[in-house]
């Protein structure tokens, strides 16, 4: 059986250097199906493969969904109607790929988790790809995504917080994201300035103790976190220098 593993991971690290995430999926699903809790590289080749997957399809529904737009208000109906077609299409096939990585997050990657760092990342994760969801869909499935975003995040931060240090990357990734959900999903510029700024102040003031080998990815998280409040304000000090 681990033999197997090996050969999988092996044939999902190939599809990556080729470009081929579709393939990737395919590979990384069957390790997942084995029950047994992932290796750092084996969470990153699936994390990889799915996002790839994933944002393919969430960029061809927002540039079909702004054509669709473009074309309705010049009047052209039966422009229209074809566009509508292939965002249906394209929307079965993106849900269809979130659906499968929360699936194996619900039945394998999560009951097969021994540590903190990796239940946090899953949850996130989780959280991540309802956030995707909430974004398309009629109103009633975007409010469910969104709720279920939501629930997922707060599962995760609480985690994070009682077992990881703020500038782990992990943790700072799970801040990241959060406030972005409260940003451009619930609407709520406050709520997210709030988890943003606090994700900030606490990583600033512990990077003193962090290596040398993570103080760039570090870092490279926690100017985002300065940027996305920058941009969420009005340029006010809500930073602590």
């Amino acid at each position: 059986m681990e033999n197997d593993r090996r050969k999988l991971t092996y044939m999902a690290t190939l599809a990556y250097l080729a470009k081929r995430y579709d393939d990737m999926t395919k590979s990384m699903r069957k390790v997942c199906e084995y029950d047994i809790e992932l290796t750092d590289v084996e969470r990153e080749l699936l994390a990889i493969g799915y996002k790839n997957v994933m944002s393919t399809k969430r960029a061809s529904l927002r540039a079909l969904s702004s054509i669709e737009e473009k074309e309705g208000s010049k009047g052209n109906k039966q422009n229209v109607k074809l566009i509508n077609k292939n965002l249906e299409m394209v929307k079965h096939e993106f849900f269809s790929v979130c659906n499968d990585i929360l699936s194996l997050i619900d039945s394998h990657l999560v009951p097969s988790t021994t540590n903190v760092e990796s239940t946090v990342y899953y949850y996130t994760m989780r959280a991540n790809y309802f956030r995707y969801m909430a974004e398309f869909g009629s109103d009633a499935e975007r409010q469910g995504a969104a709720d279920s975003s939501l629930e997922a995040y707060k599962i995760a931060m609480e985690m994070a917080e009682g077992g990881l240090s703020p500038t782990n990357l992990v943790r700072l990734g799970l801040a990241l994201n959060f406030s972005i959900l409260n940003y451009e999903i619930l609407n709520s510029t406050e709520s997210a300035c709030e988890l943003a700024k606090k994700a900030y102040d606490e990583a600033i003031s512990e990077l003193d103790g962090v290596d040398k080998q993570s103080y760039e990815d570090t870092m490279f998280i926690v100017e985002i976190l300065r940027d996305n409040l920058s941009a969420w304000t009005d340029g006010s000090n809500i930073l602590k220098r």
